[in-house]
C-alpha cells in the first residue's frame, strides 16, 4: 500500500515538473503578441498599397470600357464619378452613360455601369504635384482644366475621343485617388483627349511613376 501510494507521488511529482508555469506562459503569449503586432504593423503599408492599386485598376478599366463601348455602338458615353451613400456607406463610384437621347430615334439615356472604387480609397486631391501628363490638378477630378470638369461634362464619342459634353471638343483629364493621411496611397488616372489613351499612376512620396 505504501509502495502504492509513493508511486503515485512520485508521479504527480514528475507531471508537475513535465508541465508549464503560469510564467512562463505568460513569457510566450507576449512573445506571440509582439510578433503578431510586428507583423501586422509592417504589413500596413503593403495592404494600403494593394487597396489603392485596385482602386487605380478600377477607375482605369471602367474608362477604358466606356471608349469601347462608344466606339462599338457609335454612341455618345458620358463619364462621371459619383459619390453616394449606400445602406449608410460612402462609395466613389465611375459610372458611364449611353447617351441615346444624343442620337435621333436611339431612345432614352441609360446607366450602363456604376462601379465602386475599393473602399477606404477616396477622389482626393492630394499634396502631390500634377501627373507628367501635366493635364490639370484643380480638384480631385480635373476634367479641360476645371475642377469637377467642364459645365457639359465628359463624354467618350464614337472615334474614341474624350470631349467637351457641350463644345464637342476633346478635353484632356485626371482622376486622383488617395486615402487621407497615406501618402503610399496616392495614385492618378490620366486621359488624353484626342486620342483616348488611358494612363494610370502611382506616387511614392518624391515622383509619379506610371503604373
Amino acid at each position: 500500500m505504501k509502495k502504492s501510494e509513493a508511486n503515485r507521488t512520485a508521479q504527480r511529482t514528475s507531471n508537475r515538473e513535465r508541465g508549464f508555469s503560469m510564467i512562463e506562459l505568460c513569457v510566450v503569449i507576449g512573445i506571440i503578441l509582439i510578433v503578431s503586432a510586428t507583423a501586422i504593423f509592417q504589413l500596413g503599408p503593403s495592404l494600403q498599397s494593394a487597396r489603392a492599386n485596385t482602386a487605380m485598376r478600377q477607375v482605369v478599366e471602367q474608362l477604358r470600357s466606356a471608349r469601347e463601348l462608344a466606339i462599338t455602338n457609335r454612341r455618345w458615353v458620358r463619364v462621371t464619378f459619383p459619390v453616394v451613400v449606400v445602406a449608410g456607406k460612402t462609395e466613389y463610384q465611375v459610372q458611364a452613360t449611353i447617351m441615346n437621347s444624343l442620337t435621333t430615334g436611339a431612345g432614352a439615356d441609360q446607366v450602363l455601369r456604376s462601379v465602386p472604387i475599393q473602399q477606404p480609397m477616396t477622389f482626393l486631391l492630394p499634396g502631390a504635384p500634377d501627373t507628367p501628363d501635366n493635364f490639370g490638378n484643380a480638384g480631385a477630378i480635373t476634367f479641360g482644366g476645371a475642377s469637377g470638369g467642364p459645365v457639359g461634362g465628359m463624354m467618350f464619342d464614337a472615334n474614341g475621343q474624350l470631349v467637351n459634353g457641350i463644345t464637342r471638343l476633346p478635353i484632356n483629364g485626371t482622376v486622383f485617388l488617395g486615402t487621407a493621411g497615406h501618402a503610399e496611397s496616392v495614385r492618378a488616372v490620366s486621359i488624353m483627349g484626342t486620342t483616348g489613351r488611358i494612363r494610370g499612376w502611382s506616387w511614392n512620396g518624391t515622383i509619379w511613376s506610371q503604373f
